[in-house]
């Protein structure tokens, strides 16, 4: 039997990505302007805010895709969405 690992990701972005690719932005285009990358100062808690956003959506995009295809969607309404689409009328015992 196959192993069916569902764990897909496919914009392979995390918090911690995003985070870090926030503040190597913030060093090369801005190195006189903000220079304060401590845990507490108010720049990195609006940095940690827009990784938190980008996390989130990037679990969302990466859940909608999984639901997409047969052989990774969870949700049974979409399983038989796509058994439909392909022709092939499932029987449901009672």
């Amino acid at each position: 039997m196959a192993d069916l690992k569902r764990d897909i990701r496919y914009i392979d972005r995390d918090f911690n990505n995003f985070r870090n690719a926030l503040i190597d932005y913030s060093k090369t285009y801005f190195p006189d302007t903000y220079n304060d990358f401590t845990s507490t100062s108010t720049g990195m808690l609006f940095m940690e805010m827009a990784s938190y956003v980008g996390d989130v959506l990037g679990f969302y995009i990466d859940n909608q895709i999984q639901e997409n295809f047969l052989t990774t969607s969870r949700q049974i309404p979409n399983l038989f969405r796509m058994c439909y689409m392909l022709g092939y009328q499932p029987k449901v015992t009672t």
